[in-house]
């Protein structure tokens, strides 16, 4: 069973739903962690990539948080504030593409941001709008040129600067390489950033899905609980590379049709069942449907997604009154 706060109490505590409609502001902090903020996220993902790759996500985290469902206790080695992990995750990986490292020993990591290096395993680089991220001398590699829009999604916004979380819509082209096969692609993909202070937010269960409804035009999709059921967030958010859109919130269902019949456990022992059928919708703000998914996952869940996984699935569906079909990109942690 879950609730909602009321608006005006969840908008004094998080500011992301007033400011949706804005521009990115270019001089806003891409920091690694510095002064009050112990961890600091990086992410790109890319959905509806071809088989067999079906998606690529380029998560790293700096510094390990006090929120249990996005820690990797069994990483730190030092201090918590020293450990970095890196998950670089597609459908074709293995184990070995999600990494702990020492920031101070393993990593090269400028103050701003603009230049990030772990181990010999990822180089994030660049400044707003242009980013490059690239993987060399593995059996999978790849090298992605993305183009930031000013189109931003903001997850959180704290009051006080205690925890921020956005993503921006960019345009991406490169390669990823298999085995010595490369495949060119291009698309839409997000460049995401987050930090906070080191504070546990009691999370119980998270979402985060991507949707390319076609070359312009992405879809995000979160659900996220807090203690006793209560609904930190949830939202559809739409934009497009000509458009800063909107999030939506009346009407949302979100449902698990079918779990995965074996549950998962994490290196830090806590178990979850991920799901393998699920719908979900939304409307507009006049009450009509803006979006209806069914989705079946591809079965190719990777694990270091914070403390849990990342994976994507087909979907089918309506999307302003027009049926859309595709591959999605689902994050999922539900330690019940």
């Amino acid at each position: 069973m879950h609730f909602s706060l009321p608006t005006r109490i969840t908008n004094s505590i998080d500011r992301s739903g007033l400011i949706n409609s804005n521009p990115f502001d270019p001089n806003t902090s891409l920091s690694i962690p510095q002064g009050k903020y112990t961890c600091v996220h990086y992410g790109i993902m890319i959905p509806n990539l071809p088989e067999p790759f079906n998606f690529l996500n380029l998560i790293v985290v700096v510094g390990q948080p006090l929120v249990k469902l996005f820690r990797n206790d069994h990483l730190i080695k030092t201090s918590a504030i020293d450990t970095a992990n890196v998950l670089i995750g597609t459908a074709t990986g293995t184990p070995e593409h999600f990494n702990g490292y020492s920031v101070e020993k393993d990593c090269t990591l400028v103050s701003n941001g603009s230049y990030l290096k772990f181990g010999n395993d990822l180089v994030i680089e660049g400044k707003y709008p242009d980013f490059h991220a690239y993987r060399v001398g593995h059996n999978f590699n790849f090298d992605l040129k993305l183009r930031a829009t000013d189109k931003i999604a903001h997850f959180v916004k704290m009051m006080g600067g205690m925890y921020e979380h956005w993503a921006l819509l960019c345009e991406y082209e490169g390669f990823v390489e298999q085995a010595g096969v490369k495949i060119e692609i291009k698309g839409l993909c997000t460049y995401e950033y987050a930090r906070g202070i080191n504070v546990n937010v009691p999370i119980g269960f998270f979402t985060y899905q991507i949707l390319n409804i076609d070359d312009k035009i992405q879809v995000l999709f979160v659900d996220t609980f807090g203690p006793l059921g209560v609904t930190l967030q949830s939202r559809v958010y739409v934009r497009s590379v000509d458009d800063h859109g909107g999030i939506y919130s009346k009407g949302f269902k979100s449902i698990v049709h079918e779990y995965e019949p074996e549950r998962v456990t994490n290196p830090d022992g806590i178990s979850m069942r991920l799901p393998h059928k699920f719908s979900w919708q939304v409307n507009d703000d006049k009450g009509n449907l803006l979006i209806q998914i069914q989705g079946i996952t591809n079965r190719d869940f990777k694990y270091g997604m914070a403390g849990g996984y990342a994976g994507s699935y087909q979907y089918n569906g309506i999307f302003r009154g027009k049926t859309i079909e595709g591959k999605g990109y689902i994050e999922y942690i539900d330690p019940q």
